[in-house]
């Protein structure tokens, strides 16, 4: 079982991930900080909210749900899409189509036309000298 503490650092990761992945389409993406858990969604750009979700294993109506849900408190002028990702799956997209909208289930990859990649590690790294000092790499 995973634990809360796990759990909480997948779903952080996630959207680390997916505003990084994001970044070469919207480049004004973010992560709204505090104030997300009241706005309930995870990314924002000018144009688009996404709310990202990393679990177990998702079924149709938990995502339709979340998408509802996200598409209700976005703001007017913002296309809505759920970024989800289930164990030893690819990235998904949930968005409502423009012209017929009806909701959809795509690939990141062939939705956005960019792969999905993971984010640079943010850890410092140590590179141990030969006579045993230790410096910080990038510093």
């Amino acid at each position: 079982m995973v634990s809360v503490r796990a759990a909480k650092s997948k779903g952080s990761q996630f959207e680390m991930n997916c505003a990084y992945s994001l970044k070469a389409i919207y480049p004004d993406i973010r992560r709204p900080g505090p104030e997300g858990f009241q706005l309930q969604y995870d990314l924002e750009s000018e144009y688009q909210v996404f709310e990202c979700k990393r679990l177990k294993g998702m079924s149709w109506n938990q995502a339709e749900k979340f998408f509802t849900k996200l598409e209700s408190v976005a703001p007017e002028n913002k296309t809505a899409y759920l970024l989800f990702k289930s164990n030893r799956q690819p990235c998904l997209v949930m968005a409502r189509e423009i012209i017929l909208k009806v909701i959809r289930v795509f690939k990141f990859e062939d939705y956005f036309g960019i792969p999905f990649t993971k984010h640079p590690s943010t850890r410092v790294k140590k590179k141990v000298l030969e006579n045993g000092e230790k410096i910080r790499k990038g510093v």
